[in-house]
């Protein structure tokens, strides 16, 4: 290094000797063994949504590609713009050229780029909203781009998160991501280093969001896995890091060398977190989990009619909060549509086949009530269809296994049904392989069940199977049942329906941050730009994996029902059909972006209620807060305002009625009368300075570039 510092100082430009002084000091301080990588590549992205600022950094909307512009001027709607210089555009810096050649362009014709680096204000905009879980959390679905909503949870969940869940791009050299809106193929040989630097600008973020006792778990195959392994080696050295190999495709993929079945499962244990016991191992053999323990009570098959069995075709009640309240006597007589539909206060559930003929239960009425008193059988959903009531019943080895010891109830669910798992003695610590065929990417959990719930075939390439990801969470945090999970690779949404299958397995009430862009893949681009559409077109952005893809999916699992309101088909391993839904609340949100002034101005509070909710929980509705008034406690969720030093004392009244209020936020443009306020309030809170705190979670002492 001592020659180039001497040639360094024969450089007469001051400016360039500097920063080339300072290119080489940032070498020297690199360490000298591991992963060696060019980390100064710069990223950049566009935003659709961003305010346009003199100054500020666009691209034409119908060429993307080209050469940046900077904005010099705006004027009613148009801007009057320069070709900005490489290096202006990736750093986001002002031109220097005297006389610049300028154009102009509409407002509507150009998308703001950002290099990363660059103060953005991010927040989040409400989409729409799928309730169907009473009181319990909502998960979050965010449209957007993962570094920057990295920066917001930053903000809003630092150090809460339990799991972050990570399923990023592979590299595999077939034009499989972007960087700075351009595919990366097999042919770029900056290709390794550029998902390098792509993913440690990433892995920084999700670090400081997890607890101190948090586990990251990160998926990849092969194309990066030594890379991967390498550069989390370096950024967490206090993790115990290991590698799972999970079989994904028995079948093998044909390929060059060795026919591949697997990828891999990077845990990061942080803070002397441990592998949580599992019901198996995942790789020996005779050991089933999750195993069917629920099934239709129902009886299958064309030859099972009431005349098969006549003592099992009988009526159940049910009472008005949809609960069995005892049975009546079997069907007797020929004309099978005068069968009494009522009886009293009770509705009467028949077994009623699909063609809408009288078939039989799978037990008769004693056995049914001996179930009953003890759980192992519920009505689960009323089917308007055949006009009766869909019903579970508990099987007789997932009885046995209750009376030897082997599981365990843990409670009732809201259908009055058992709640059951697992015995904690008789759990095990994964292996570091596993060989499970619900692990299988094309198989029932992964394209078959992304296909039925869609409704369309192809709708999204190699998924990963929702039984893969919900034995990665069981095993990283199965013992939370409160815990708060991200995942910011979200793709189809896999993870929150995992997520769904744990809270309905054991009563738990996780929830999960989720985000995915929504990138449209390129033979679509190309088909949508001979039709004149493209990027931030409504006609383009539908096409978009979260609009296509991730939303639907998600809803659908949650309702049961596809986006032309027909009832999902199949069921899930344990005999829950996909009919069902789950009971969970989710929120889709949009990632958009303010400017700063505004927000200093209190102009964009109402922008920044959704994320505010978000740190304080994401529970109960937004509604019911009003600015005007002193003060303001959400309705039914974990937080409030002081608007104004004059409503300390009605504050702290409401909150003594609110014990559940964990969140305070104070708006006041002085720091000194926020700790005066702060201390009368319980130790307890958490105690929020707006907009202060806010802008300097993405200010970061960097300048701001609008």
């Amino acid at each position: 290094m001592a020659r180039i510092e001497q040639l360094i100082d024969l450089v007469e430009q001051a400016a360039l000797r500097r920063e080339l002084a300072a290119e080489v000091a940032t070498l020297k301080r690199r360490q000298q063994f591991g992963l060696v990588f060019e980390r100064h590549i710069p990223e950049t992205t566009l935003l659709l949504n961003a305010p346009i600022r003199v100054g500020s950094t666009v691209v034409k909307r119908r060429d993307p590609k080209d050469t940046p512009y900077r904005v010099l001027e705006i004027r009613d709607g148009e801007l009057i713009v320069t070709r900005a210089a490489p290096r202006e555009a990736a750093r986001g810096k002002k031109a220097t050229t005297e006389e610049p050649a300028t154009e102009s362009v509409a407002r509507s014709d150009v998308l703001v780029q950002k290099a990363f680096g660059e103060t953005i204000y991010p927040v989040l905009t409400p989409l729409g909203r799928v309730e169907r879980g009473g009181d319990r959390p909502y998960h979050a679905v965010i449209e957007g781009e993962n570094y920057h909503a990295l920066e917001l949870l930053g903000f809003a969940v630092a150090g809460q998160v339990d799991v972050i869940y990570l399923d990023p791009p592979y590299n595999t050299g077939a034009r499989d991501w972007k960087y700075n809106n351009d595919y990366v193929d097999s042919s770029d040989t900056w290709r390794h280093s550029k998902w390098l630097s792509f993913m440690e600008k990433r892995l920084r973020l999700c670090r400081k969001l997890l607890r101190p006792d948090g586990v990251m778990v990160i998926t990849i195959d092969h194309h990066e896995v030594h890379h991967l392994g390498m550069l989390v080696e370096q950024l967490f050295p206090d993790a115990q890091i290991q590698m799972v190999t999970i079989c994904i495709n028995p079948s093998g993929a044909s390929a060059d060398g060795l026919s591949r079945v697997d990828e891999y499962a990077l845990f990061c244990f942080f803070g002397g977190s441990q592998p949580v016991k599992t019901f198996e191992d995942y790789l020996s053999e005779g050991e089933k989990s999750h195993a069917r323990w629920w099934d239709g009570l129902l009886r299958g098959g064309s030859g099972w009619t009431r005349h098969s069995r006549k003592n099992l075709c009988y009526p159940i009640k049910i009472d008005a909060a949809g609960r069995i309240a005892g049975t009546g006597d079997r069907f007797e007589g020929d004309d099978e549509s005068a069968r009494p539909l009522r009886d009293g206060q009770y509705e009467l559930a028949w077994p009623v086949r699909k063609d809408g003929s009288l078939g039989i239960w799978r037990v008769d009425a004693a056995r049914l009530m001996q179930l009953h008193e003890r759980g192992y059988v519920y009505a689960s959903k009323r089917d308007e269809e055949r006009g009766t009531w869909s019903l579970k019943y508990l099987l007789d080895g997932a009885v046995k296994a209750i009376d030897a010891g082997r599981l365990e109830v843990r409670g009732r669910g809201p259908h009055g049904e058992a709640l059951i798992g697992p015995k904690a003695g008789s759990k095990v610590v994964a292996k570091t392989m596993w060989h499970r065929g619900r692990h299988t990417a094309g198989g029932v959990g992964g394209t078959q069940l992304v296909e039925a719930l869609i409704g369309q075939r192809g709708a999204f390439p190699y998924p990963k199977s929702v039984y893969a990801v919900r034995d990665a969470l069981d095993t990283a945090v199965g013992d939370r049942l409160d815990a708060l999970i991200v995942d910011v690779f979200a793709g189809s949404g896999t993870t929150a329906h995992a997520a769904f299958l744990m809270n309905a397995q054991d009563g738990g009430r996780r929830r999960t941050i989720l985000v995915s862009n929504n990138e449209v893949n390129e033979e679509t681009v190309r088909r949508l730009d001979r039709k004149g559409w493209v990027r931030g077109d409504p006609e383009f952005e539908r096409h978009g994996v979260y609009l296509s893809v991730t939303r639907p999916r998600v809803t659908a699992a949650v309702t049961g029902r596809r986006q032309d309101s027909t009832p999902v088909p199949g069921a899930y391993l344990d005999g829950r059909e996909y009919s069902e839904g789950f009971e969970e609340n989710v929120e889709f949100l949009r990632l958009d972006y303010l400017d700063r002034t505004e927000v200093e101005l209190g102009k964009r509070f109402q922008e920044l209620l959704p994320t505010l909710w978000l740190s304080a929980g994401s529970r109960g509705k937004r509604g019911g807060i009003d600015p005007t008034a002193d003060f303001s406690v959400a309705v039914d969720g974990p937080y409030g305002f002081l608007f104004r030093p004059s409503g300390v004392e009605g504050l702290l009244a409401a909150l003594e009625a609110r014990p559940d209020v964990a969140h305070v936020f104070v708006l006041t443009d002085s720091e000194d009368a926020f700790a005066e306020l702060a201390e009368q309030f319980p130790g307890a809170l958490t105690m929020r300075m707006l907009p202060r705190d806010y802008l300097r979670s993405f200010s970061n002492g960097r300048e701001s570039a609008g």
